[in-house]
């Protein structure tokens, strides 16, 4: 009957191709929508959980969460390291950690901080930075660019990979982290004072190069002519540019995150550094909540079009099954003339669009984690990470009540027509 069938299958390839290329979109718009929201939510959740303070300077609480747990968008800008030293000394606070972040590594973030910001994370080889312009790298990172334990990364000024490089203060990779499926993964981590020194040392390079500039522009004009009023330029209109760029002075950082040891503790310090009109206090658990209302809402959006799209695709079905049905009356009807009883015919119906609907399924799965890795390296950049490897209960759900769908209008089709008598007609 199986021989038979696939016989049968290959005479209808393009009703059968119609089918399922119904199925596959309908059920892999429903699997990717769910995947991405559960991965984005449980993303979320577990950057936020940590931390309950995060300070910075004055602005938008969104850009502060995201650019802190996500390293995402821009910083607001920075503030003194001195606060960072204070909230080290109060006794209502277990961890502070300073976060600076300005250059980039390609489109890796650069993040200066304290190994404790990676505490929880795993190295897969090598160890943590502990010197000056060491750096651990993330494990997309390390393999994005094939880098390995004692390399020298040459990293650009700015977000961006068109800045200026950073060539005579290269990093040294220490070691690489261990995939966490989180924002980690595309960033390159090293000491506060590796982002510091970085930029002095840029800074001073900048004033030789001034300092040579007026040089020989004042041996230029002695030869020449003599400057009217002793007025001398020495800046073209892009190094003044390129020099309001560096916000990066020593003792300054983007953030601060701070772990209180109570609840008490957290009002105080929030209520405490609140009152400073030049700073931001938030607590990201509360920011990222309705982050995430608005991705539930998206999400809810998305499976209300699922819904529909998968109630279409049952008149789609339906329809081409049972017109596809009436087309082989014939078929059906020589096959009771020469013995073959009405269950076994509706049997070779029952087992095409079960085949039918197995091999949808499958590929509609397949398509969706083809999907999750296409859309990854876009998402990456905005500290997004989603793991085609990962599957959720309900995603078998969904696939579960396809192949239903895609089974169920045979069963009533088949019903329909082993009531009439085809041999009769």
């Amino acid at each position: 009957m199986l021989k038979f069938t696939l016989k049968n299958m290959m005479t209808k390839k393009v009703k059968i191709f119609l089918i399922v290329l119904s199925i596959i979109i309908s059920s892999s718009v429903g699997i990717l929508a769910y995947n991405i929201a559960e991965q984005v939510r449980s993303g979320i959740v577990n950057t936020a959980a940590y931390y309950d303070i995060i300070i910075g300077p004055a602005g938008s609480s969104t850009q502060l969460a995201m650019n802190t747990m996500f390293f995402t968008d821009t910083p607001l800008g920075t503030i003194s390291y001195e606060y960072v030293e204070e909230l080290e000394a109060d006794d209502r606070t277990n961890t502070v950690i300073p976060f600076a972040m300005g250059d980039s590594y390609n489109s890796a973030r650069i993040i200066g901080t304290k190994p404790a910001f990676l505490e929880g994370k795993e190295l897969a080889e090598g160890e943590m930075f502990h010197e000056t312009f060491d750096a651990v790298v993330g494990s997309a990172v390390a393999k994005t660019y094939g880098i390995s334990v004692g390399d020298k990364l040459v990293t650009s000024h700015g977000l961006s990979e068109s800045g200026s490089s950073h060539e005579s203060t290269p990093l040294t990779v220490t070691g690489i982290l261990e995939t966490t499926k989180t924002a980690y993964d595309n960033a390159v981590f090293t000491d506060i004072e590796t982002v510091w020194s970085v930029h002095d040392h840029e800074e001073d390079e900048h004033e030789e190069h001034d300092e040579e500039h007026n040089d020989e522009h004042a041996e230029d004009t002695s030869e020449n002519e003599a400057p009217s009023h002793g007025h001398i330029i020495t800046d073209s209109s892009e190094e003044k540019n390129e020099e309001e760029e560096h916000t990066h002075e020593s003792g300054t950082v983007c953030a601060i995150l701070v772990k209180s040891k109570s609840f008490s503790d957290y009002y105080e310090i929030t209520e405490e550094y609140g009152k400073d009109s030049s700073l931001l206090v938030i607590n990201p658990s509360t920011v990222l909540r309705e982050v995430l209302d608005n991705v539930d809402l998206s999400k809810q959006i998305v499976y209300i079009l699922c819904i529909i799209i998968l109630i279409m695709n049952v008149f789609v079905i339906s329809t081409i099954t049972l017109l596809n049905m009436y087309d082989s009356q014939k078929e059906i009807a020589l096959m009771r003339l020469i013995g073959i009883s009405t269950g076994k015919v509706n049997l070779m119906f029952l087992i095409q669009n079960a085949i039918i609907g197995l091999a949808s399924t499958a590929l509609a799965f397949g398509a969706s984690r083809l999907c999750i890795m296409l859309i990854s390296k876009f998402v990456s950049s905005m500290g997004i990470v989603l793991d085609a490897r990962a599957v959720y209960p309900l995603e078998w759900v969904i696939m579960a009540v396809v192949f239903i769908i895609s089974v169920l209008p045979t069963l009533i089709c088949t019903a329909h027509i082993s009531k009439k008598d085809i041999i009769r007609n």
